[in-house]
């Protein structure tokens, strides 16, 4: 089972998926997911670090295709810069996540831990609902425009 996610950045809402296929296939699922829950938006940007799957030969023809077929959204990656995965904000959502509810854990099974994690996430978009702030605002908070009046966040509706 593999876990692949993404992060809203100003709803700080997390998206996520389990899913039994494995690497690029697994981030191709979470792609059609975003594509699908983001339809009514013209285009969405993602900011992805170096890891290998981000820019496998998979994904790239994925995104491309769902590009060219005109299908909306369309897809932009925005990467980031090699050795930077401090600016990658769902690290941090992650680390929180795996604290929480995978640390010192002694699951009966991988369903009992997927579980735990849903849960954690549902709990946590949920707070962020109630209580809405942006996702990396130590980053964010240094713009020159007005990220209240943006439509989105790290896909964002243009």
């Amino acid at each position: 089972m593999q876990f692949v996610a993404a992060l809203e950045a100003l709803s700080n809402q997390i998206t996520w998926l389990f899913t039994d296929n494995k690497g690029s296939e697994a981030l191709v699922s979470l792609l059609e997911k975003l594509a699908a829950d983001y339809s009514m938006c013209s285009k969405i940007y993602l900011t992805w670090d170096a890891l290998g799957m981000h820019s496998s030969r998979m994904v790239r023809s994925w995104i491309s295709n769902h590009n060219n077929q005109q299908a909306s959204p369309t897809i932009e990656i925005v990467p980031l810069p090699a050795n930077s995965q401090f600016l990658n904000v769902i690290e941090a959502v992650f680390c929180g996540m795996k604290r929480a509810v995978i640390c010192n854990s002694n699951y009966a099974s991988a369903r009992e831990m997927q579980d735990a994690m849903a849960r954690h996430f549902e709990e946590r978009n949920r707070y962020y609902q109630e209580n809405p702030k942006r996702a990396g605002n130590k980053i964010w908070d240094r713009e020159k425009f007005n990220l209240e009046k943006l439509a989105g966040g790290l896909y964002k509706k243009m």
